[in-house]
């Protein structure tokens, strides 16, 4: 009966599809949890059993150290608490700019309602996309801007080009 019906062979190749794309995702995030493991055994000697017992400010002063002798941030020889709070939150400190200096069309006006503030999770992950993970987006890694975003004469250019 399922060959009979084309409308629920497409179905079953949508719903496979969606559960293979979901297997990759979950495989790529075990893989980016395998190496932050790796570094806090590794790097900070802190073992993975032992992780609970230590604080967000005892990791930070292992970062902080770790980077006095390996000099792992090419950018600045001391880094300080605040430059790996900025490092974390990098994106999520864009997106609020950008909302902040309303560059992103997050406001509308309803009728009835008056102004309302609206982003959707779709609309998020398609921002997200066009800004910084896609093939055209404003960064060259995750860490670094294009050296084009870089220079104030190109906005223009980089403004028609998004």
């Amino acid at each position: 009966r399922i060959r009979a019906s084309g409308w629920i062979i497409f179905l079953l190749v949508m719903a496979a599809a969606f559960w293979l794309y979901r297997l990759v995702k979950v495989l790529c995030s075990l893989l980016s949890y395998w190496e932050i493991r790796t570094f806090y055994i590794k790097a900070l000697n802190i073992p993975s059993e032992g992780l609970c017992n230590y604080s967000w400010q005892e990791v930070q002063a292992r970062l902080i150290s770790l980077q006095r002798r390996q000099q792992m941030c090419v950018h600045k020889r001391e880094l300080t608490e605040l430059d790996i709070y900025h490092r974390i939150l990098r994106f999520k400190n864009y997106t609020v700019a950008m909302v902040n200096k309303s560059l992103l069309p997050v406001r509308f006006r309803l009728p009835l309602l008056g102004p309302v503030v609206f982003l959707t999770q779709g609309l998020k992950y398609n921002l997200e996309l066009l800004l910084f993970w896609g093939p055209g987006s404003l960064f060259q890694n995750k860490w670094s801007l294009r050296p084009q975003c870089k220079r104030a004469g190109a906005r223009r250019e980089l403004a028609r080009r998004l």
